[in-house]
Formats: C-alpha cells, sequence, structure tokens
C-alpha cells in the first residue's frame, strides 16, 4: 500500500464528526496597490472553524456577496465531505464553469468545510486528501506580483529590474523562477507577426535569463496577451531564449482551439488554465492537445480537495502534467501545497515573492519558506490560522 492509499484509509477508519456551518465572517488585508487578501471562516456550534481565501480580483466583491448568499444555505447542513456543498446548493460542474464568481464562492466554502472536516478529525489537511504526513512542498518563485503598482503608482519594469529580482530569488534557493514581461501587450496588433510591443518584454526575459544561469529554469506567462498569429511568431523567440514553459499566450477557457494550433506548432511546453472549474475540464485540456501543463488554482478549481483529485489521473498518464497555481495570499498557498503534497507532482508549485515584506505574518505560526520550498506545519486542517493582530492593523473584518 502506497503513501496515499495509507492516507486515504485512515480518512476512512476517521470517526468523522460532521460539520454543521452557523457563522460565516469575512475579513480583507490591504497589500499593495489595487491589491487585497479577501479571506471567509466558516463556524460551527461547537466553535469549529474553517478557513479559506476568495481574493479574485476586482472580482472579489460579487465573490463575498455569492459566497455569503451560498452559506446561507448551507446553515444547518451535516457536511462529512466538502465535496457534498454542489449538490446541496444544486449546482452543476457546468454552472461553475461558466460563472468565475460563482466557482470562487463554492471553492472557498469547499476549502473551509475541508479544513474544518481535518480539524475535526485531528489530521493535518495533505493527510486528511489522502496524502502523505506534511513535510516540504518545492516551490517556484513568480516575481509577476512584485512588479505590479503599489500605494505609490506604477513601479519599474525595465529589464534590470527584472534581472534583479529573477537573481534574488536564484540566490534564495529557487531553481525555478517565473516572470510576466509582456504586460504591456494587448491583441490584436497592427503587426503581422511578431508585434512590436513585444520587444520590450523579450528584452526582459533575455535579462532574467542571463540573472539565473543556465542551471535554473524561466518561465513566461503571457497573461492570454496575445492572438493566434502573435502567439505562433512568439514562441521561437522564447525558445531562442531558453525558457521552460509558455503559459497562456491566448486564454485556454475561451480560445482554446488558438491554443490547440498554437501547442501544435511549439516545442515548449504550453501550461495554462489557472481560472478553470473541475477535473473534467483539465483532463479535456490535456486530451485535446491544447495544454502539456494544468495549471489548477484552488480559489477557482474547486478547493482543495478537488485540486488534489485532479492530479493522479493525469500524472499517472503523463507525469509533469500538473503545476498547482498559486499567485495570491498565504491562505490560498497553503491550502495549494497541501493539495500538492496529497499526490506528490513532479512540478513545483507556484508562489509569490517580494509582494510584501510582512506577507508570512499574515498567518500563525507565519507562512515557512526555506531553500525554495514550503514547510508545512503539522497541526490539524491547514495547520494554520489567520493573525488577527496584522487583520486588525492592516485590513478589516465583518459578518455577513
Amino acid at each position: 500500500m502506497g503513501a496515499t492509499d495509507e492516507g486515504r484509509a485512515r480518512v476512512r477508519g476517521a470517526a468523522m464528526d460532521p460539520f454543521v456551518p452557523v457563522g460565516l465572517t469575512f475579513c480583507s488585508v490591504h497589500v499593495r496597490g489595487p491589491t487585497e487578501w479577501t479571506f471567509l471562516t466558516l463556524s460551527d456550534a461547537k466553535g469549529r472553524e474553517g478557513l479559506a481565501e476568495i481574493t479574485c480580483g476586482p472580482m472579489t466583491g460579487e465573490v463575498v456577496t455569492t459566497a455569503a448568499g451560498l452559506a446561507g444555505r448551507l446553515r444547518g447542513e451535516r457536511l462529512t465531505s466538502e465535496a457534498d456543498i454542489v449538490p446541496k446548493l444544486g449546482l452543476s460542474t457546468s454552472d461553475l464553469t461558466a460563472d468565475r464568481a460563482l466557482a470562487t464562492a463554492v471553492s472557498g466554502l469547499r476549502c473551509a468545510v475541508a479544513d474544518a472536516l481535518a480539524r475535526g478529525a485531528r489530521m493535518p489537511l495533505v493527510e486528511f486528501l489522502g496524502g502523505p504526513r506534511p513535510g516540504r512542498v518545492e516551490l517556484y518563485a513568480n516575481i509577476n506580483r512584485s512588479m505590479l503598482p503599489d500605494d505609490s503608482g506604477p513601479v519599474d519594469r525595465e529589464p534590470e529590474t527584472f534581472a534583479q529580482k529573477a537573481r534574488r530569488a536564484r540566490e534564495e534557493g529557487f531553481s525555478a523562477i517565473k516572470c510576466a514581461p509582456f504586460d504591456e501587450c494587448r491583441a490584436p496588433f497592427r503587426d503581422a507577426g511578431l508585434p512590436r510591443a513585444a520587444h520590450a518584454g523579450l528584452e526582459r526575459v533575455s535579462a532574467a535569463r542571463q540573472a539565473i544561469g543556465p542551471d535554473a529554469t524561466l518561465l513566461v506567462d503571457c497573461h492570454s496577451r496575445f492572438d493566434l498569429d502573435s502567439g505562433l511568431a512568439l514562441e521561437p523567440e522564447l525558445r531562442r531564449r531558453g525558457v521552460g514553459w509558455y503559459e497562456e499566450p491566448v486564454n485556454p477557457l475561451q480560445e482554446q482551439d488558438a491554443l490547440t494550433r498554437i501547442r501544435s506548432a511549439s516545442q515548449l511546453p504550453m501550461a495554462g488554465a489557472e481560472t478553470a472549474y473541475g477535473r473534467e475540464i483539465f483532463e479535456a485540456l490535456i486530451d485535446d492537445g491544447a495544454l502539456d501543463i494544468v495549471m489548477p488554482d484552488v480559489k477557482h478549481c474547486g478547493g482543495p480537495g478537488e485540486a488534489a483529485a485532479i492530479g493522479p489521473p493525469l500524472e499517472d498518464g503523463r507525469g509533469g502534467s500538473v503545476s498547482k497555481h498559486s499567485p495570491a495570499g498565504p491562505v490560498s498557498h497553503l491550502a495549494s501545497a497541501h493539495a500538492t503534497a496529497a499526490f506528490g507532482p513532479r512540478l513545483p508549485l507556484e508562489h509569490a515573492v517580494y509582494e510584501v515584506d510582512w506577507r508570512a505574518e499574515v498567518l500563525e505560526p507565519a507562512e515557512r519558506v526555506a531553500g525554495g520550498a514550503l514547510i508545512l506545519p503539522d497541526g490539524p486542517g491547514l495547520g494554520a490560522r489567520l493573525n488577527k493582530r496584522l487583520v486588525e492593523e492592516r485590513g478589516r473584518r465583518w459578518t455577513a
């Protein structure tokens, strides 16, 4: 019996005390510029709580409203699995696929219930999901968030700044670094082939590549800024610069045909699908030839239970096809790490670096990253709680 099977056996043998939600609170923490991390906590009459992050950029307000309404419908329901939430709410996968705010709200509720149930079973979430005891989860450093506007406005995005951030991550032990160098681009373009707007981004790629040396991997996220023609023209330029994967030149969910054509002509692995919900769509994107690597995000894909379930069928058939997307706050990152550790993929988990210097303090115990890896806490559930003092100092709390 393997480690995952042993973990599942422990879960099946554990006395499962149903979680019956009766209370819901929200809190948010201002990060920088327009960025806020937003969290929800479900509670029951026994004092148990489950925590989740529901950060969703400009859609976060809609997610909060949706989550409050859904939680009201779950009030008093006996939940023995986070997967119970979807049928109890009468939702379908197609409902959730079509509505990102709804998918994020449901994913948050599923995460909170999984956290609460694991706490009730006195098990770390990774074990509750069928994985081994908590340990290290390998990470790659995403420098993108540190390059977005801060409270003073836009920040320097010169090639040397990309190089400095990438070099720092390499020196801190990360063997793979990701950048988003093309955020000023937006299709359609006047130019055929490689657009002029992409040249500045390619200079940033070259600078970051040189800064991290030949033994590290450079990943490039295009944030769906291109189209079929420009996406085809960009790939050989990235390949010449030694890029390790080509992430979302176009939106995988809205432009799958174009992405499939780019991928079929590409020699670089194609990655993406960070906003998709449910395991079926990730399997289809691989099977249909649109992607080589899928990137489930616990905030959108159905929570850590769904994220953990997405991995095995893909990794068993084709190792190195799943890498969790995790560019937001430390709560979703911790849930992502538990889900990642539960199935042991060959690719690292994303980790946003250098956005704010107090990031680790959002959690108690504080987030621990060392040598390019996250150290999972060994307490029950997520193993950490929000730092109430920091939330009071930097954010706000409210009840639905």
